[in-house]
């Protein structure tokens, strides 16, 4: 894989077992944003987080521009995953939403999740085709089948990086109450899953229940607007929640800032306000990592080509003066 800024840890460790030890070892809680793309996930680690989730709603939303309800099929997921895991040189957590069908669907979805460098993987425990957990009109599976598809996930990523993490979701809480959020909770963890993730809690009460009765970490995610109640971060993590996602942070973010950009190229066509509302272009150039192409052009053309290209072998000459091309048209006057 193509990376400029992996960490040594992730050579000598695996970006699994780094994940493993932040879920399992290390003290504190584990705040995650989710990518829907590789661009997403690129900000997600420049902003300093140590791992990066997926988001099924985020990929279906930007890969089909369809609402998260399972129509994204098992191979677009994978091929989306694989962009994002590449982009990056921290642990991604991916959400497989049901596993796409039986047990045996669920195993070859993590054998092949696994095989792309996926450092965890969740299932759910709807009827497939899902919902996004914060919408109506949801349906379980049995415990039973769950915990079958819990073990083929176990079973598939022992053959290929016994480090990855399986986390369990559960959707019973907004379906069918506390006590049977509980006792699937303990199912599945006692089926072999990393941690459970509880969908949708509604008051800090039912979050300290979920700790205290669940014997692994407990995981859930923040989404404005939905369903889930806008705990204070520190109040989590003083009731013991080991794994936090805000899923939404940078889809409806990146949703806004297009709106009111369009808005205003639509309204007004004042391309000053336009360049005042985003990057520039050579930021966002910087942002995707071309200094580290050019580096490698310099490295594997030849003189003559490069000479040809740019009329020099230096690389800060060559990206001063692309810089110096392009800032220069777009400088403001003072007046």
């Amino acid at each position: 894989m193509f990376k400029e800024n992996i960490g040594i840890e992730a050579y000598i460790m695996g970006k699994s077992t780094i994940f493993r030890k932040m879920l399992l070892e290390e003290p504190g809680m584990i705040v995650r944003p989710c990518a829907y793309d590789a661009l997403s996930a690129i900000l997600i680690e420049k902003a300093g987080f140590k791992v990066v989730g997926t988001s099924g709603y985020g990929i279906a939303a930007t890969l089909i521009g369809q609402p998260d309800i399972g129509l994204v099929s098992f191979g677009e997921m994978l091929e989306r995953v694989r962009t994002i895991i590449n982009a990056v040189s921290i642990p991604v957590d991916v959400d497989i939403d049901t596993g796409y069908g039986n047990p045996l669907n669920v195993y070859w979805t993590v054998f092949n999740f696994a095989k792309i460098g996926a450092a965890g993987v969740r299932i759910e425990d709807q009827v497939w085709p899902k919902k996004c957990g914060h919408m109506a009109g949801k349906q379980l599976v049995s415990i039973e089948e769950m915990i079958k598809k819990i073990k083929a996930a176990i079973r598939a990523k022992n053959e290929v990086d016994p480090d990855i993490v399986i986390g369990a979701r559960t959707d019973a809480l907004s379906v069918a109450g506390l006590e049977e959020t509980i006792k699937r909770g303990i199912a599945y963890a006692k089926a072999g899953a990393d941690y459970v993730w509880v969908e949708t809690p509604t008051s800090l009460e039912i979050v300290e229940t979920l700790v205290k009765k669940i014997p692994v970490p407990i995981a859930f995610n923040i989404i404005p607007g939905g369903r889930t109640t806008p705990f204070k971060i520190e109040d989590l993590e003083r009731v013991g929640v080991k794994y936090l996602s805000i899923p939404m942070v940078c889809l409806y973010a990146a949703t806004k800032a297009m709106i009111e950009a369009l808005k205003i190229l639509k309204e007004t066509r004042d391309l000053d306000k336009i360049v005042d509302m985003g990057v520039t272009w050579s930021e966002f150039n910087e942002i995707v990592g071309l200094s580290k192409w050019r580096r490698l052009e310099l490295e594997f053309l030849t003189r003559d080509e490069l000479l040809t290209r740019y009329g020099t072998t230096d690389l800060e000459e060559i990206i001063s003066k692309e810089i110096k091309e392009t800032a220069s048209k777009w400088k403001k006057s003072d007046s």
